[in-house]
């Protein structure tokens, strides 16, 4: 029948129509019948709906019509396939079944008729000498299962069939059920699920029996009488009788036995009590087991009908949670560390003077962090852009803390001179185009225009409030920062007073006043006048905090240069293309995978007639009787040849015969090796030669599609992308994972490191996630019968979710998203991923992108260990050794100070110098040259002595 909705269509009852002349509407294909047109039209559109499905085949989103159609091609190709001598005890088996699914159904009909047969089927018959043969079922003889006395298993139960076979001069046999087997096409689940399909139907009620269909019923002669039991009606009062003798059962009281003690009273002088006066007539027999004399019978009752058990809970379904999962004993997250505790290199006092740097002296607050970390990262991504070389996080936190003149870092003044630069090629190619326009003094929402020093400033002192710096006389002689930053003069001060310059002009934002204000403190003090070389010594002994911070400031202004914004554009088309190219390297190792399996079906076709027999055991060598070998064969020939000739004495004669006789057992050994090879067909071979060939395309287009995921990682700068939070919220972070290569540039002066950042750095939950899942939320994990935690079978008191957190991370608990932490050896990487319980929503992920990048993270930590101990043990190697001094300077081992090491090979390879030492801009010799009549080549150079003596 078709489905709507998953239960049978009903058609409708006609009219019964009077009048013979009465306009009627029919539908043919159900017989329905219309008298209003209306009427008419509303079931047909119903009908032509796409809300359909098949019965026997289960196709859906069919109209009525589909959907019969394919119901009554099905049911003829069911009806002709199914085996004639199956289908009447099939039937019988499925009539008033309970079973409700129709899945559950067919795989017990399956395994029931998989082994049984049936007179008038054909099935194939396996004889004693292994021979396949068609036969045809005659007779069946059943022989029950027999057992001992004491209940095991004399014979099990099985079948003996008479069978006719087919082809052979209908020669007769007698076969157990072991020996037959039917045709795999004839009798399958999927056939065996549209039979019953076809022919049995079930109403839609819990409980409802499947019932054969009257036309079936009556060809096979199967009753369909529904037994009392399983009619609707008797299955809905035993349901509900059944709920009221549990409630009954669960107060302890049945209403027979309360019917019992309170309308009878037992006789004392009566010690024989009849079988249905006692609370025992349901038991076998009709009396108890022992006396129950003077017992009450209430007592005996409540003792009889004990509460039942409660179910056993549902069986949890993984991950939930994480929070809702109770704790283990013992199990906790490797202690983080902070960023003071950085390894970093000290110079000690017999070492240096007293200008130079001491390490010890920086205190690192720990909310500014996240400076040192954004900083770093937008540095080393955007380095192509901003023409830097990559760096590692552990030399950039020891250049931010060198505060001496004595010591000159490329990668600090390289940070700082470049920054400025890219902002003042920025508003140059702006000024270009709008050289016409005089607009200096609007600014667009959102954006920063550098304004000259005679403008009005935000920071100006106002009356009666106490000056907090005197940056803006740096430049009162008439002398700009603009002008110097133009012409690139960052020695001897230039680039610090390029920074106070537009550190002064950010200030008059209200959103970068806050951070500027104590750097302008610091530069510019109010105390003194500022010099250029007063700048300078203020920015040398500057505190490490300050200097993250004028980085991050001037991070912030790069970040929407033109420069950087191409870049972002260009990497996202490069994504776009690799995308691309994925997605084509996917499809054609997809067609490599079909000719790949198909190439292996003919291999195993092939491969019985290829397969090497068996190797015969090799001759044992024939011995005399004295025990010894018997020469035999060409050996022996070739001796009497030789002995046979004894008169013939050349030079060298017998180093001949020798080699003669080496080549002919080379000889031998080869052919003996070549007749022990199989020797298989030239289509198998080539076979075998098609396989692999397509195989090592197959691994040709994996690697190329693991390039380009690759190249698509390290295209991936917009955002960066956090490996996942814990089950406290904690956000972790591995800043190598998008944007950058692993370990950094591979053509870095610092590439020899082998990495970049190698460490994970663990950050604070966000205070609405603190405080709604971690303060106010209740501990929700499963606990004993007494409300008490079970941990490995051990009861214990709920702690709160804080108390948890403080115990599991090992007294290193981040409260805020300004705090961060790390991890930085294998040891605590392998920890963490023990402490992490994928059962959980939250760090299923965390560790499964963990886990995927497991390789470079702890390849970049274990040479993370080995450079830093390089150069701790320099550092060990010069305590007691003394400052070698050049001109009045310290001088300073690089091996110690790794940053020393940095060198902007990038800037170098590009325009041949450094940011900081960029070249004077030249006046134009050209002009000159020609004013003055000095004849030029065709490249426009001058002309030398030697070209004189050519015609250009």
């Amino acid at each position: 029948m078709v489905l709507y909705k998953r239960k049978p269509v009903q058609t409708l009852t006609n009219p019964v129509i009077e009048d013979t002349s009465q306009e009627i509407w029919q539908i043919s294909q159900t017989g329905e019948i219309f008298t209003s047109a209306q009427s008419y039209m509303e079931r047909l559109e119903f009908y032509k709906s796409k809300q359909f499905s098949c019965e026997i085949t289960g196709h859906m989103n069919l109209n009525y019509f589909e959907a019969l159609n394919s119901e009554t091609t099905h049911a003829q190709d069911v009806e002709q396939a199914f085996p004639e001598p199956l289908k009447e005890p099939v039937l019988r088996k499925v009539q008033f079944s309970q079973v409700s699914r129709i899945d559950a159904l067919v795989d017990q009909l399956h395994d029931s008729f998989k082994s049984d047969f049936y007179p008038g089927e054909h099935a194939t018959a396996i004889l004693q000498g292994g021979d396949r043969v068609e036969a045809v079922i005659r007779e069946k003889t059943m022989f029950p299962e027999l057992r001992y006395a004491n209940g095991d298993i004399q014979r099990k139960g099985f079948s003996r069939y008479t069978v006719k076979m087919v082809n052979r001069n209908e020669e007769e046999a007698q076969i157990d059920n072991e020996h037959l087997i039917r045709d795999k096409k004839t009798f399958t689940k999927a056939m065996l699920r549209s039979f019953i399909k076809n022919t049995v139907s079930r109403e839609p009620w819990n409980g409802a029996p499947w019932l054969v269909k009257e036309e079936y019923a009556t060809r096979y002669k199967i009753p369909q009488n529904i037994p009392p039991h399983l009619q609707k009606a008797s299955t809905s009062a035993e349901r509900k009788a059944q709920q009221a003798r549990r409630k009954q059962e669960s107060l302890g009281l049945s209403v027979g036995a309360l019917t019992n003690n309170t309308g009878r009273t037992q006789d004392p002088g009566n010690e024989g009590t009849s079988v249905s006066a006692t609370p025992w007539n349901s038991s076998p027999g009709g009396t108890p087991e022992r006396p129950v004399n003077n017992r009450p019978s209430k007592g005996l009752v409540k003792q009889e009908l004990s509460p039942a058990p409660p179910p056993p809970p549902k069986p949890i379904k993984y991950p939930i949670e994480d929070l809702d999962l109770p704790p283990k004993e013992d199990d906790k997250r490797p202690k983080l560390h902070y960023l003071s505790s950085l390894t970093t290199t000290t110079i000690t006092d017999q070492e240096s003077s007293t200008s130079s740097p001491d390490l010890e002296e920086s205190v690192i607050d720990e909310t500014k962090a996240s400076f040192y970390l954004s900083t770093w990262v937008y540095l080393n991504i955007y380095c192509e852009p901003l023409v830097l070389d990559s760096f590692t996080f552990d030399d950039y936190f020891q250049a931010l803390q060198i505060n001496t003149e004595d010591v000159h870092c490329e990668l600090l003044g390289a940070l700082q001179a470049q920054l400025p630069e890219a902002q003042e090629e920025e508003e140059s190619e702006e000024e270009e185009e709008e050289e016409d326009d005089e607009q200096d003094d609007e600014a667009e929402p959102g954006s920063i225009i550098v304004r000259p020093e005679g403008s009005d400033s935000g920071s100006r002192k106002s009356p009666g409030t106490e000056k907090k710096h005197r940056a803006d006389e740096l430049f009162s002689d008439g002398d700009s920062w603009i002008q110097r930053l133009k012409l690139r003069d960052f020695k001897n001060g230039g680039w610090e007073a390029i920074v106070v310059g537009i550190l002064y002009q950010l200030s008059s934002d209200r959103r970068y006043s806050r951070d500027t204000d104590p750097i302008l403190a610091g530069l510019a003090p109010p105390d003194s006048k500022p010099t250029f070389e007063s700048v300078k010594s203020s920015y040398a002994v500057l505190d490490c905090n300050l200097r993250v911070m004028i980085i991050h400031l001037l991070s912030r202004l790069t970040h929407e240069t033109r420069s950087v914004r191409d870049y972002m554009e260009e990497c996202a088309e490069e994504m776009t293309k690799h995308r691309k190219e994925k997605i084509e390297h996917q499809r054609t190792r997809k067609v490599y995978l079909e000719e790949l399996k198909s190439l292996e079906d003919d291999r195993k076709i092939l491969l019985p007639e290829n397969t090497p027999k068996s190797p015969s055991p090799e001759p044992q060598p024939s011995t005399d009787d004295d025990g010894d070998l018997k020469m035999n064969g060409m050996g022996g020939e070739d001796e009497e040849m030789e002995d046979a000739d004894p008169v013939r004495g050349l030079r060298r004669g017998g180093d001949r015969a020798s080699e003669r006789k080496r080549k002919r057992v080379e000889e031998k050994a080869k052919s003996d090796a070549a007749a022990k090879i199989p020797k298989t067909s030239k289509q198998f071979q080539k076979v075998l030669k098609s396989i692999e060939a397509t195989h090592n395309k197959i691994l040709k287009e994996e690697e190329k599609i693991s390039n380009i995921d690759e190249d698509l990682r390290q295209a991936d700068c917009a955002r960066f992308r956090m490996m996942g939070k814990d089950r406290f919220w904690n956000t972790y972070w591995w800043f190598e994972r998008n944007g950058m290569p692993f370990g950094g540039l591979p053509t870095s002066s610092t590439a020899s490191s082998g990495y970049a950042n190698a460490m994970i750095w663990i950050q604070g939950p966000h205070e609405s996630e603190r405080q709604g899942f971690l303060v106010d939320a209740r501990p929700n994990f499963r606990t004993d019968a007494d409300g008490d935690v079970t941990m490995n079978g051990n009861g214990c008191v709920k702690p709160t979710i804080l108390e948890r957190q403080e115990r599991e991370e090992n007294g290193s608990t981040l409260k805020s998203p300004t705090e961060y932490a790390y991890i930085d050896t294998p040891e605590e990487f392998e920890q963490l991923l023990s402490w992490l319980d994928v059962r959980g929503i939250r760090e299923k992920k965390l560790k499964a992108s963990l886990e995927a990048y497991k390789p470079h993270i702890v390849k970049g930590m274990e040479n993370r260990a080995q450079y830093l101990a390089e150069s701790v043990a320099a550092a060990s190697d010069k305590e007691t050794s003394s400052g070698r001094s050049t001109r009045g300077k310290t001088y300073y081992d690089p091996t110690v100070w790794r940053c020393l090491n940095w060198n902007n090979l990038s800037m170098v390879e590009e325009d041949g110098h450094t940011h900081y030492d960029h070249p004077q801009p030249r006046k134009n010799s050209k002009k000159s040259k020609e004013a003055k009549g000095v004849p030029l080549n065709r490249q426009g150079k001058p002309v030398s002595r030697q070209g004189e003596r050519y015609a250009f």
